[in-house]
């Protein structure tokens, strides 16, 4: 096999990637000798060596949050009276760029489990109340000159929980459960304190299309055990099922981890059957964030280029 067979893609190839030294190196001046397969396999090794690629790491940012505050229900299937006090919540997200439109995609996911304690305005009646919620999304991401970033994207969420109202005994507890199609977005900007980097962000999660469920008014769940199950099924828009998740945080980027501490307000409200629901909460949060968020940075390395999802 003659060399100059492969004189077209080698040049090709230096061009492609601007390391015309190694096509000068290939070619000689002089009549071209005979060469061997294995020759032309150094030739290509070799000439290749001279380029180099960056490996793209896209880690996966882990948030582990607890949350305390107050909060008030009022289910009017179980009591026509709003009950107040207090909710604890642990909550997880995961995130992580994806390869989508040169990395200005992320995918993103939710999870939560709660429980409440309420007492009626004369606090002579509880009510127990106990939540879990599972959400997956996907957003497209921008970033400014300024520093800050944008995303804007939708989710598809599970949600169920029961409130219990223990002086009850006809209608003792009022389940909840829905499936929803919810619109997202955030804003984010980071800054320093001193020597410590800290990023602001804001997140909004707004169910705009969902199925819930929801019981008739009087109907016991003793009727729909016996099969009476008609219209529980109900859909839902902002008109009669209206919720809003909304998250502020602060991130201390402290060193090989980040502490997040922030502030939550959830609303979740329904009107179907004639029974109206209006549950909200007000919620301290502390996180952590076990790998950092990104913004104590290292010096760029040769082989490898690491993109954050905060």
């Amino acid at each position: 096999m003659n060399r100059f067979t492969l004189l077209p893609a080698i040049s090709m190839l230096a061009l492609f990637t601007g390391r015309a030294e190694a096509f000068d190196r290939f070619v000689e001046v002089g009549e071209p000798p005979e060469c061997s397969a294995d020759s032309v396999v150094r030739a290509l090794e070799g000439t290749m060596c001279c380029f180099s690629f960056h490996e793209v790491k896209r880690p996966v940012t882990q948030v582990y949050m607890l949350e305390a505050g107050g909060t008030s229900a009022l289910d009017t299937y179980l009591s026509p009276v709003r009950y107040h006090g207090y909710n604890l919540s642990l909550a997880g997200s995961w995130s992580k760029r994806l390869p989508w439109g040169g990395n200005s995609w992320q995918m993103t996911f939710d999870a939560d489990a709660g429980f409440s304690r309420m007492l009626n305005p004369a606090k002579n009646a509880l009510m127990l109340g106990f939540d879990a919620s599972f959400a997956w999304g996907a957003a497209w991401t921008r970033t400014i000159d300024t520093g800050v970033s944008f995303t804007a994207g939708g989710s598809v969420s599970a949600e169920c929980g029961v409130l219990y109202l223990t002086r009850n005994s006809n209608n003792p507890a009022s389940a909840k459960a829905a499936l929803s199609i919810a619109a997202t977005a955030s804003a984010s900007y980071p800054f320093r304190i001193g020597r410590l980097p800290v990023r602001v962000s804001d997140r909004v999660s707004l169910p705009s299309l969902s199925v819930f469920f929801s019981p008739q008014y009087g109907e016991t769940y003793y009727e729909i055990y016996l099969g009476n199950r008609s219209g529980l099924a109900h859909f839902g828009w902002w008109g009669n099922r209206f919720c809003i998740d909304n998250l502020l945080a602060f991130d201390l980027d402290i060193g090989p981890s980040a502490l997040r501490l922030g502030y939550r307000y959830t609303l979740r409200s329904s009107w179907t059957n004639s029974l109206n629901t209006q549950i909200q909460s007000h919620s301290f949060v502390v996180g952590w964030i076990p790998h950092g968020i990104g913004l104590r940075r290292n010096a760029p390395s040769p082989e490898a280029i690491s993109i954050y999802s905060l």
